[in-house]
Order: C-alpha cells, then sequence, then structure tokens
C-alpha cells in the first residue's frame, strides 16, 4: 500500500510517496501563495486518480488543506521532521533543519519524546536570509553553492535581521571584500546566530544531520562543522535532505478515522471494500482541492479601502534641462543601494537629475554620475556642491564638496523648500526610513530606524518578489484591493506565515498587496514614528512614494494632512543642492555672486582623499579631560603575571566598571595575579554571538564574550559579583534593584560556558548594596574566607579597596565639578546619558563620545552633573532602579540647563529602558535631545548621520548666558497623579484578568466602588495602545494602555469621573513601573484629569480594605479555573461568597474525574489568563486539561516573599491552611502546592536572592507543579528579561517534564500553532 505525505510549507510544497518503505516518488515546487491549484498538480502527477492511499500532512501551511480535506491526518512539523530523518539516517542523534522560513534544532532522537527548539520571531537563521541577501547583491540564489566555493575568508556579517545584513555587505564592499568571502561571511553569521538564539543549551548528539531547504548551499556545511566542531563523520546530508517533512508524513500516514479513533492499515490491504471506504482517492481529494479554491470567501477585515486622494502626483519631478548663465548647484545623495545626482538653478527648479546604482562602489557611481553629465552638459562649472547620503565623508572629501551633510538635513532643506508649512517629514527608502520633526524651517527631532527593517521600502520589495508581483504593478493592484487582509506587523521575512494565512483564506494578491501597504505605513508609524508627535502638515518622501498603495495608506492614516514632496524620489540629493547654496552665501530664490568660490576639485577629482584637518588644542584638551574620569578606575592595576600565583579573571563589564579598583586592590592584597579582560573589540562580539543564550541586552551579551577571552588567558578564577541591589541615596521604594540581568548574569553566564570543566571557578557575592557599605563588605570578606583567608586579613584587604573606590569616587566628582565650574556661560556641553559601564565600553558607546568631541563639542558623561543629589521621588513614586532614578534626575538638570543637551544610550532588550525611555521624553519636553539605541548591527554611518542631524539641531539654538546666581540644581517638581487608593465617587476601571475580573469587581463592589471593565484582549486595542509607544515594551503595556485610551475615548466628557486600577509591585522587572510610564502617556495626549490608582501589589495584605476578602475573590477565581471549560460559566459559578462555600465549590468540582493528558501553566498573571489569543481555551475544548498556576498561590507567595508583611503573619498563616484545604479538596483537578511553603525551598535553590515579576514563583512553580503534569507551559511577554533569567538559570534542565515557552507579543498565528502541536505531540496520551 502507497502512503502519501504532503509537507506544505509558507513557499514550497514537498510531497514524498512511499511503499514497501522505499521512496517511490518525490517533488517539490514553489507554490508563490496559490497552494491549493500548485498541490492539485502535484498530485495529479504523484498518483492515478482513481488510486487510493493512506495520507498525511505536514507544514506551516497545512491548514490550507486541512480547510478543504480535514480528514486527512495533521501532523506536527517537527516530529514529521524527526520520522523522515530518523527513516532516513536511523542512527541520526540530532537534527539541523533549516527552510525558508524557520530554522529547528532537534535532540535527543534515541529517546520517545525528543527535544526541540525553534525560531519564532526573527528570520535571522533561515533560508529566506540568503535569498533576501543574494537578491541584493543581483545574484540567483542557485549560484550561492559555486560562489562559495570559492572563498577565500570570512567576514564578519551580522546573521540576525535578513534586512541589516545588507549595512555588513555594503561595509565588506566598500572595504574591498570579495563576493564569494561575503556569501561564506552570511553562512557563518546565520549559523552562529542560529546556535546561539535556537540551539542554546540543548545538547548536541552527534552524529548531526543537516536537512532542509538550506542544505543546496555547500558553505553552510562547511560553517556548521566549524560553528559546532563537528569532525568527519558527525555531520551527515541525507540524499533526500529536502523531503524529510513529507516523508514523515507519508511514514505517518492513514486513513480516515473510525469510532475508536484509528484507521487499521492492514485491513485496507486486504479489504477492498474497507480500502474504499477509509483511504483516500488522489482524484477525489483533486476535486475537493479545486472547489475549496473556488469558494474560499475572505473574512472581512478591519483595515479601509485604499483610495488615492484627488490630485496626489507620483510622477518623476519636472527638468528644465537648461544649465542658466548664473551656473547651477550639484547635489549629491549616496546611498547603500542608490545615488542620486541633481542639478538645480538658484529659483529652486531641477535642470536635470540622475537615479544611479550603487553596487557598492560609491567613488564610482558618483564619478561615472559626473561623466554623464559633463557628456550632456559640457564642462559644467558648478556654483556649489553638496553631498549627502551613507557615503558622504570620504566622497565628499575627496571631490571638495561645499557642504558634506547628513541625511536628516538634507530631507529636512528639501521638505521646507517646497512646503514652507511642512512641521513633519515622513521619509521611507529602501532599508531606511525616517522620521522628522521640524519648527519654524529646522530640524527640531527625528527618529530612524533601528534593528527592524518592516518599515522600509524592501519590505514592500521582497513581499513582492516573492509573491511574483512586479514592484512597478504593485500600488496599483493595492488599489484595486476591497478587501485588505490584516497581515498584522511583522519581520519581512515572517509577514510570509501572515500572507500564507490570507492565501489559505482566499484573499486575493490586491486584498495582500493592499494589506503589505497598510502594514509598511503601520510598521514605520510604531516602530519609526514611536510616541513622537506627528504635526499638522506632513510631507511624504522618498522612494517608496512611487507605490501609489503606500501614498494612500499614508492618506487613510492621516487624511489631509499629508502631501507628497514634487521631488520624492531624490529628496535628499535636492536638498544638498539646497545646503550647498547655503554654504557658498546664496539663498535660493534671490540673485547676487556668491560669497565665496566653490571647493569643488573638478569632474576627475583625484582619488586621494583630502586629509581631515588636525585636531585643534581646544578638541584635544576636551579629550584628555574625557579620558581622565575612565582613567581613575583603571589606577593600580598592573598585568603582570607571576606564575608562582593564582590569577583572578576579571571582566570588564557591568558594575565592574564601577568595583574594578575595590576588586583589585583586594585580591592583590591578598597575594593574587589580578588580570582583567581585554577592552571590548571584535573578538568579544564574535565569541559573544556565538555563545549567547538567547536575545538579552547587549551589555549583558558581551559578558560571554569577556568570560570565554578570560578563559584563553588561562584564569584560575573569574570575579564577577551578582548585584541583587545598589544603592540611592533618595531612594523611596522598598529597594532599589539592578535589572533582572545583574541580578543573576555571572552564574548564568559561567555555566553556560561550562568554565567548570576547563578547571575555572566563579567567584560570584551577592551584592546588596541598598543595605550599606557594611554588607557589601561583609559579602567580600565571605569571598576571601572561602578562598582560605582569616576574617581579620580579608578586612585588611577590603579596607584598602575601600579606600581605593572612595578615591576614585572623590575624583571623579572633583573632576565634575571642576568641569562645570569652568563652563562657559554660553557654551553648549553635550550630556552622555546611560549606564557607567554604556559609556565606558568602547563597544557599547559605539566611539559616540569621540564623534561629538571630534566635532569640537565638551562632552560630560551624567556622573559628572548632581542628579544624585535630587529626590525626585514626587514624580516617580516607586522607581525601583536606581539608574532609572539618576538617568531621570540627570534629565531634569539637563532640560534645566539652557546650555546643556542629553545623548541618551539605551540598549536594545532592556526591559527596564523600554518604560524609562517613557519618562525620559516627559522630563526633556520640548528640548531636543539624541536618543541611540545600542545593539550589535549598529551602523557608524548611521550613528554618525544621527548626530550630524542632532547637532544641526541644536546649533539653531543660540546659547544662553546663565545669570550669576544660576542653581542647577533648582528644578522645579511636579508631584504625578498617582494613587494608592480608589476615589468611592468614581468609576473604577478594573483590568482583564479572565474569570478572576468576576470576583474582584464583586470585592470592590462589597468594598462600595462602582467598577468598570476594560475591554478583553483585541488586535484593536493593541493597535491603539501601541500607537503610543516604541513597540518594545512588554505585551500587557501597549494592551493595557491601548483599553484605558479606548475607555477614555467611549466616556467622553465624563473621563473625570473615572479612574484605572494598575497596581504597582516592588521590582525590579517592568511590570512594578507599568502605572507610571501609563500616566505619562495620559498626561502627554491631555489627560492629567484621568486618576491611576496604584496600590503596592506586596502591601496589600496590610492596606488592602478587605485583605481576607480580597484573597477570597482570588481563590474564587482559581477554584473555577480548575473545573472543566464547557461547565465553567454555568454549571460551577458563584457569586462571591465565604470560605465554606468556596470549600463546598471545591468539592462538587473535585468529584469531576479528570480525563487524560494535564499540561501545567505557569507564567506571568496577563499572559496567562487575558493575553493568550484564546490559546488554553482552544485546546481546553481540543480535550487538553489545564492545570493553571493558582493566582491566590502567586499573590501569597509573592506577599510572604518580600518580607515586609509582618503584620500580616497571621493572615498569611491562615491563607496557607485554606489554599491546602481547597488543594486537598478538588483532588486530581488542584493546580495548588500540597505544602505551599516548599516553593520557598525550591526557590532558594535554584533563584535565591532574585526579585522581578514574581520570577522566583514562577520557577518553584514550574517545578513543583511538573510533577503531577504531562508537560509545562511557561507563558511571558516576548522579551520579558525574567523569563530569560529562568532560562538562563536552567529552568528546562530542572524540570522534570517537557517544558514550553510561549512567548506572547499579539501575533500568535498557524507557525505559532505548528511549533505548540509539536510539542504536544511528544507530550504523552491524551
Amino acid at each position: 500500500m502507497k502512503r502519501l505525505g504532503m509537507d506544505i510549507g509558507t513557499s514550497t510544497i514537498k510531497v514524498a510517496v512511499l511503499e514497501d518503505q522505499v521512496i517511490k516518488y518525490k517533488n517539490i515546487r514553489k507554490h508563490y501563495g496559490k497552494v491549493l491549484p500548485v498541490l492539485k498538480e502535484m498530485l495529479e502527477e504523484a498518483c492515478a486518480p482513481k488510486e487510493r492511499m493512506a495520507m498525511c500532512v505536514t507544514g506551516s501551511n497545512a491548514q490550507a488543506v486541512l480547510g478543504a480535506e480535514d480528514e486527512i491526518p495533521y501532523l506536527g512539523y517537527i516530529p514529521a521532521v524527526a520520522e523522515g530523518v530518523r527513516y532516513q539516517v536511523p542512527e541520526a542523534g540530532s537534527i539541523i533543519e533549516i527552510g525558508s522560513q524557520g530554522a529547528r534544532f532537534i535532540t535527543n532522537l534515541e529517546k520517545q519524546a525528543p527535544e526541540f527548539a525553534v525560531n519564532e520571531h526573527c528570520a535571522g537563521g533561515t533560508g529566506s536570509f540568503f535569498e533576501d541577501q543574494m537578491s541584493r547583491l543581483g545574484l540567483k540564489i542557485e549560484d550561492y553553492s559555486l560562489l562559495v566555493e570559492q572563498a577565500q575568508s570570512v567576514p564578519r556579517l551580522s546573521g540576525r535581521c535578513a534586512v541589516f545584513a545588507k549595512t555588513d555587505i555594503i561595509h565588506r564592499q566598500q572595504e574591498g571584500v570579495s563576493t564569494p568571502d561575503i556569501l561564506l561571511g552570511l553562512c557563518y553569521a546565520l549559523v552562529r546566530n542560529y546556535k546561539a538564539t535556537i540551539v542554546k543549551n540543548l545538547p548536541v548528539k552527534k552524529p548531526v544531520v543537516f536537512c532542509g531547504g538550506v542544505t543546496q548551499n555547500a558553505g553552510m556545511e562547511r560553517a556548521i562543522r566549524e560553528v559546532f566542531k563537528l569532525e568527519q563523520g558527525e555531520l551527515e546530508v541525507p540524499h533526500d535532505a529536502l523531503y524529510s517533512g513529507a516523508v514523515g508524513a507519508a511514514i505517518h500516514a492513514a486513513g480516515r478515522l473510525e469510532a475508536d479513533g484509528k484507521c487499521n492499515l492492514e485491513k485496507a490491504e486486504t479489504d477492498v471494500k474497507y480500502r474504499e471506504q477509509m483511504l483516500f482517492s488522489c482524484g477525489e481529494l483533486c476535486e475537493v482541492l479545486l472547489r475549496a479554491e473556488e469558494r474560499k470567501q475572505m473574512q472581512k477585515s478591519l483595515l479601509p479601502k485604499l483610495v488615492l486622494a484627488e490630485g496626489t502626483c507620483l510622477d518623476e519631478p519636472e527638468v528644465t534641462g537648461v544649465i542658466p548663465e548664473d551656473g547651477c548647484a550639484l547635489g549629491i545623495d549616496i546611498g547603500s543601494t542608490s545615488t542620486d545626482l541633481v542639478l538645480t538653478d538658484r529659483q529652486g527648479n531641477i535642470i536635470d537629475f540622475q537615479y544611479l546604482r550603487t553596487a557598492g562602489n560609491p567613488e564610482g557611481v558618483v564619478r561615472k554620475g559626473l561623466a554623464s553629465i559633463r557628456e550632456r552638459f559640457g564642462e559644467v562649472k558648478f556654483t556649489a556642491v553638496g553631498i549627502t547620503g551613507s557615503g558622504r565623508e570620504r566622497i565628499g572629501r575627496m571631490m571638495g564638496a561645499d557642504a558634506i551633510r547628513d541625511e536628516i538635513t538634507a530631507q529636512a532643506k528639501a521638505a521646507v523648500h517646497w512646503n514652507p508649512q511642512a512641521d513633519t517629514v515622513f521619509e521611507i527608502g529602501g532599508q531606511d526610513s525616517k522620521f522628522i520633526s521640524l519648527k519654524d524651517g529646522e530640524v527640531a527631532d527625528f527618529q530612524m530606524n533601528k534593528i527592524c527593517a518592516a518599515g522600509t521600502g524592501s519590505f514592500v520589495e521582497e513581499q513582492a518578489a516573492r509573491m511574483g508581483i512586479p514592484i512597478s504593478e504593485f500600488g496599483p493592484l493595492a488599489l484595486a484591493s476591497k478587501n485588505p487582509s490584516e497581515l498584522g506587523e511583522r519581520c519581512t521575512v515572517f509577514i510570509e506565515t501572515a500572507i500564507a494565512s490570507a492565501e489559505s483564506a482566499g484573499a486575493s494578491q490586491a486584498d495582500i498587496a493592499a494589506g503589505l501597504c497598510h502594514a509598511i505605513v503601520r510598521n514605520y508609524l510604531h516602530k519609526v514614528v514611536g510616541t513622537k508627535k506627528v504635526g499638522d502638515h506632513i510631507v511624504l518622501q522618498g522612494g517608496v512614494d512611487y507605490n501609489p498603495g503606500i501614498v494612500a495608506a499614508f492618506q487613510s492614516a492621516y487624511g489631509d494632512k499629508v502631501t507628497v514632496s514634487p521631488v520624492f524620489s531624490i529628496s535628499g540629493a535636492y536638498g544638498a543642492s539646497l545646503l550647498a547654496y547655503e554654504s557658498v552665501g546664496i539663498k535660493v530664490g534671490e540673485s547676487g555672486k556668491p560669497e565665496k568660490e566653490s571647493t569643488f576639485l573638478g569632474f576627475d577629482f583625484p582619488s586621494k582623499e583630502v586629509k581631515k584637518q588636525d585636531m585643534t588644542e581646544e578638541i584635544r584638551k576636551n579629550k584628555e579631560l574625557y579620558k581622565m574620569a575612565g582613567q581613575f578606575s583603571m589606577r593600580g592595576y598592573d598585568a603582570t603575571i607571576n606564575p608562582n600565583k593564582k590569577t583572578i579573571g576579571i571582566p570588564m563589564v557591568l558594575v565592574m566598571f564601577k568595583f574594578f579598583t575595590l576588586a583589585n586592590e583586594f585580591f592583590k592584597d591578598l597575594g593574587y595575579n589580578v588580570v582583567m579582560s581585554h577592552v571590548s573589540n571584535e573578538e568579544t562580539i564574535q565569541f559573544s554571538q556565538q555563545y549567547a543564550q538567547g536575545e538579552t541586552c547587549y551589555p549583558v551579551k558581551l559578558v560571554y564574550g569577556h568570560m570565554i577571552q578570560l578563559a584563553q588567558q588561562k584564569v584560575d578564577y573569574i570575579f564577577l559579583p551578582n548585584i541583587h541591589t545598589i544603592h540611592h541615596p533618595h531612594a523611596h521604594a522598598a529597594h532599589s534593584y539592578a535589572c533582572p540581568y545583574m541580578q543573576t548574569a555571572a552564574k548564568s553566564i559561567y555555566d553556560s560556558l561550562h568554565l567548570k570543566d576547563q578547571g575555572i571557578e566563579l567567584i560570584s557575592p551577592v551584592f546588596d548594596l541598598d543595605l550599606g557599605v557594611k554588607e557589601m563588605a561583609k559579602a567580600m570578606i565571605g569571598v576571601g574566607q572561602s578562598l582560605g583567608f582569616s576574617k581579620p586579613r580579608c578586612l585588611k584587604a577590603m579596607i584598602k579597596g575601600g579606600i581605593a573606590v572612595q578615591r576614585n569616587m572623590e575624583d571623579t566628582e572633583k573632576l565634575g565639578a571642576e568641569i562645570m565650574a569652568n563652563l562657559k556661560p554660553d557654551e553648549k556641553v553635550l550630556v552622555i546619558i546611560t549606564r557607567n559601564y554604556g559609556y565606558a565600553d568602547p563597544v557599547l558607546n559605539m566611539g559616540i563620545p569621540n564623534i561629538l568631541l571630534s566635532k569640537g563639542y565638551k562632552v560630560m558623561t551624567l556622573g559628572y552633573i548632581p542628579g544624585m543629589s535630587l529626590d525626585i521621588s514626587g514624580d516617580y513614586p516607586n522607581m525601583y532602579w536606581p539608574f532609572g532614578d539618576h538617568l531621570l534626575a540627570g534629565a531634569k538638570l539637563i532640560a534645566n540647563h539652557p546650555n546643556l543637551y542629553a545623548v541618551y544610550l539605551t540598549n536594545h532588550g532592556c526591559g527596564p529602558d523600554t518604560l524609562v525611555n517613557h519618562m525620559f521624553r516627559e522630563e526633556m519636553g520640548d528640548k531636543p535631545y539624541l536618543q541611540i539605541e545600542v545593539d550589535e548591527q549598529y551602523s557608524a554611518v548611521g550613528i554618525i548621520t544621527r548626530i550630524e542631524a542632532f547637532l544641526n539641531s541644536i546649533s539653531h539654538r543660540p546659547p544662553v548666558e546663565l545669570p550669576k546666581n544660576f542653581n542647577i540644581l533648582d528644578v522645579k517638581m511636579k508631584k504625578t497623579n498617582i494613587k494608592s487608593k480608589p476615589d468611592k465617587n468614581k468609576k473604577l476601571y478594573l483590568p482583564d484578568l479572565g474569570i478572576y475580573r468576576w470576583f474582584l469587581s464583586a470585592y470592590f463592589e462589597k468594598c462600595g466602588y462602582k467598577v468598570g471593565y476594560l475591554n478583553e484582549f483585541s488586535r484593536e486595542l493593541l493597535m491603539k495602545g501601541r500607537a503610543e509607544t516604541n513597540s518594545k515594551e512588554y505585551l500587557p503595556f501597549s494592551v493595557l494602555l491601548g483599553g484605558i485610551l479606548e475607555a477614555i475615548e467611549r466616556e467622553g466628557e465624563n473621563r473625570k469621573n473615572i479612574q484605572f486600577l494598575i497596581p504597582f509591585n516592588e521590582g525590579a522587572d517592568a511590570d512594578g513601573q507599568y502605572a507610571r510610564a501609563i500616566r505619562t502617556v495620559l498626561d502627554r495626549k491631555g489627560y492629567g484629569d484621568v486618576d491611576v490608582i496604584a496600590p503596592m501589589l506586596e502591601r496589600l495584605p496590610v492596606e488592602a480594605d478587605d485583605p481576607d476578602l480580597l484573597m477570597r475573590a482570588l481563590v474564587a477565581g482559581d477554584i473555577l479555573y480548575s473545573a472543566p471549560a464547557e461547565s465553567r460559566d454555568d454549571q460551577f459559578y458563584r457569586p462571591l461568597s465565604d470560605w465554606d462555600a468556596l470549600m463546598e465549590l471545591a468539592g462538587e468540582i473535585g468529584k469531576v474525574p479528570v480525563v487524560g493528558r494535564t499540561l501545567g501553566v505557569v507564567g506571568t498573571p496577563m499572559s496567562i489568563f487575558s493575553l493568550d489569543e484564546g490559546i488554553l481555551e482552544k485546546l481546553e475544548y481540543e480535550a487538553e486539561t489545564f492545570h493553571r498556576a493558582p493566582l491566590s498561590e502567586m499573590i501569597w507567595f509573592l506577599w510572604k516573599d518580600c518580607g515586609s508583611n509582618g503584620k500580616a503573619k497571621d493572615l498569611l498563616s491562615s491563607w496557607r491552611k485554606r489554599m491546602m484545604e481547597i488543594g486537598e479538596t478538588l483532588n486530581d483537578r488542584s493546580s495548588f502546592a500540597e505544602e505551599p511553603e516548599e516553593l520557598f525551598g525550591v526557590a532558594d535553590k535554584y533563584l535565591s536572592d532574585f526579585s522581578g515579576a514574581n520570577g522566583r514563583y514562577r520557577y518553584a512553580k514550574m517545578l513543583l507543579l511538573a510533577g503531577r503534569c504531562n508537560a509545562m507551559i511557561h507563558m511571558a511577554p516576548r522579551y520579558e528579561n525574567t523569563s530569560m533569567v529562568l532560562n538562563m538559570r536552567g529552568l528546562h534542565d530542572n524540570c522534570k517534564v517537557p517544558v514550553y515557552d510561549l512567548s506572547l507579543d499579539g501575533d500568535f498565528d498557524e507557525s505559532g500553532w505548528e511549533r505548540l502541536r509539536s510539542f504536544l505531540y511528544y507530550c504523552g496520551e491524551k
């Protein structure tokens, strides 16, 4: 009997037919979104129309088939690949499978339930990564292997974002790196990224089998061997590597299921009637697919139809074609992909323009453009020459350009010339996009896209190419759509999943094209514009304006506020020509002679670059002054090694820039060599990318590289403390915490690198610095004693180290005071605002201080201004991050000082930064500041562009001479409108917490409050919230904000009579700051009269109106969630009542037997109970039983763990007994711990000295609840720092059953379901 397996992927369909365990037929085709027609053709080729077979379907787009014929068995893609590889390579130990959009690692294949990991939200480790880069290089993907075999070296390239690798490619091309070397570098980049973000700590069992579409790339096999250190015979590529999924599906193939849920294939072999009845006919299936294609109807989306506003002109700019007698200006814009040259006359009219491909050779393309001008117009004598774009500096100096200016300034100049009222510029190019805010015709603020290219032209170009639509036809096609598809706002590659879903639901190409136009606009507005203010006169510029669909999408969002620049396609070069006129003293539109001659060196300008001007004495002095503070922390360091002594290695990361002198003096005094790691460099970055476990913030990622470098230096110990709390003199929060990563990084990274196996010991004391210097001294003395020294001996060493630290602090403060005192009254000074490691590490500061100093500005760090002297607790009543307190205090001082300007460096992946950003902006008000997000993907050219644009914007602000009695500390404070108690005269809106809100509303009503609800999670609420955010905030924040804004709009004039409950907590993740950040957004939008109620969650046992009633409300929700899903609302719901009634209800539910598989669910409350997008409910109705972590137990643990509820000791004890009684009564349906106190023992064992998002409870609950479940699901917002910490601390390894990380960001789709169902496949029988 034949078995047919179908693997329906996002871009291809693979079909395999097995007979007698031999592959009889195989085929692969691209479907370009037309899944059913292409599959129909393949089936007609694979088998005779009347032939009956067992069948099975797998793949991320399998729903397209199941929607047509739902009786066909489905197999998750992970088990399909595992089964296929076991067939192809029976001895396989693990699998590296990389397809066009998916990347998976499967290991422990010898076990019944293999372990696996997949890419979730980034396509940097997938085949599309290569397709995109080859497309940008103008090469065919089929030629990749042939070219890569010619490679001689492996340059470092970005392997994360499929679009942003392009920046690295261009830089390497400009450095002269060959194309084959670049292509090989991409292979290594992808594999390193794959290993770091997917494989992580999973065991790599050998032999490793490499399968999937990327196996056709010869460079990948070489890269995998080297990165994974595989010897000959330890890596195998099966002959049918492309078909592993389809083969696995064929092996699993079956027929229609009988009443017992099975199909007897042995009977089908011999019983013709049974075979006719139970197996599938290829011909019948083809007919079903045809009918399904014909009847598909797309559900109505909420997106408006795209209509191009009347009068919108998207034609090429008009040209005169004549050089006037008084000359012309030349403007050049050198971009990464294209270079524009524009000739303009003194009236601003365009004489001529050219659009050329840069092709990695900016000098060559400029010469080509100049040659074209000379050929057509003769030897033109230019009045002035201006240049902008990524290649401006080198080419500008080489050719003697009069104006070398950044793109922001050039784009702004072009916009204002054509629309003097312009206050906003939206400029979108192929890879870069910019937002510019204008005031009085000058740049007041700006933003550029950072690490995501989903708001750029490449986003549409690549999807158009995949859909087979010429880009010139894409816009008109989008305008023809009557029902634009909702595609979300995802990575340029990952949106393919949404496109596939739309196609399988019957969306036309026109509907998808319109949906993509909406998506690029939404991405741009959310990820580039973010929270910046958009004005009333918006000018659209950039090459994407050729696309009428995108222009119409902007018009749909902003109406008649939007106009398209008549020079949109060449706006950068046009602006450069206007700036060139200004540089020689000519005002466009007026006559007169130039004030000076052009410095242009002619059409045949020499290839030798003009030397930069020598550094002035003032710049040299400023640079020396800036260096001094960094040198203080290195005093006393001697790298000499005495071979007779043991060596302590100190990684120069995180807090060690502050505590190095302490450690250096302490360990030297005890008789050790002290070696610090090298300054962060290219090698550090490479090691970090190769070994980092997941997407932490960049400073933490660098710790991996520094520890590896110390290991290579053969140190005996590595010293890196875990920082739990940090002292701040004016902190009023319960504790002043370090971020979740700083509390745990040392041990987590040490363990993941297996340094103990190399004989290196970790010395990692816990510093609780907000408990005072004595606690730190105690910790260090403990370190010395653990090394065998007596307490008096350690005390002597500690005193020596403490004196060194104190001296450094005093000298730094003295230097700061000296700099402040010596400032000229009208001197503009730039202040770097970041953490101490941010400005001390050259990789983390990206060379920004040196660039600013080279521009002639005096530069200070935050430590030089007296921010620590301010008490800002009235403005920020629960600021538990001392660095947040310090940054915001510094912002107040800078905003108050007319001549200080902030350069604010934040870190990608930092939870605290996502919310502090909102508050920092609030403090700065209308004063311009430069914010740059630090990430490993940064472009030096992009950094310089931002800096030059910022310096240009502040150059228009005249310096102010300070009065003699000016006091920088004399700043106005405003007490924020956040209250701890609700007002009984106002309606109190509660956040959505699933079933619990029924009982919480009853609690508040019994306490005398009027209650309202925020709407349940929806796409519309999320979009409303994200319109006011930076798109990096955790999902609960955006949804809460969206719900609050919707409620305010719904209440209208009555908004003064409403209030919103958003509890604070004591820290240390971002969730405890939601209330303050939402307050910032509400104030910014003019809703200052709307109250935010933020009681401290930890203090509720002593401060709640009725603590016992509150606990009963939580327990009531826990009991109801224990009931079967289908009977919660009617059969088991009871009004909130006393403990006896709750026990009675628990008894009723406890009598209902648990049938089949049980899955434990632990995570953040909103993730489990309101933001799961219906995932748990859907699975419950498919007969899964969930044990959700009880909210009452979560909160009880938090209350007891915080240590500040001594007055509620008896209550906590009584609640413990109540939970135990109810858990026992619920019987097998209970999710409660049998002994709640046991949670603390487990938490102390695995995650002691940690604070943040109830992480200790979550870790302990995962391990204890696993004893009653087939598998565990951990649910948290995507990018949540605490969730990453739990994984870094070995949660998966220590849990007795399989663990699935379900990270939520409002975009769960078919790919998400495919991953989840693959996991569930291995989790035991239902």
